[in-house]
């Protein structure tokens, strides 16, 4: 196996910087990939997949939604709830 040696101008604490900074900037590279791979986080829910997160039936998130525990939202026909407006239902359903 070859040994390879190099010289450089660079004084220690600088050239450890300089390998500090290349390196930080790759795996902040990597990592932007990573995030930016992944699906978004759904914001928007049906009432089907609302009472599944809550773990209540239909009947009891029309309850609820009568009462004003969670706000719906009507699209035409179709109700659809908010991630955070489920959130919040959770924190009042929770506390009731």
């Amino acid at each position: 196996m070859a040994t390879q040696t190099f010289t450089t101008t660079y004084e220690p604490a600088e050239f450890k910087t300089l390998l500090v900074d290349c390196i930080s900037e790759s795996v902040r590279s990597e990592i932007y990939k990573v995030i930016s791979a992944q699906k978004p986080e759904k914001t928007i829910y049906t009432r089907q997949e609302t009472a599944e997160l809550l773990e209540i039936s239909l009947p009891t998130l029309n309850e609820y939604t009568k009462q004003g525990f969670i706000v719906a939202y009507r699209l035409g026909y179709k109700v659809r709830y908010r991630l955070e407006d489920i959130q919040k239902a959770l924190i009042r359903i929770k506390t009731k």
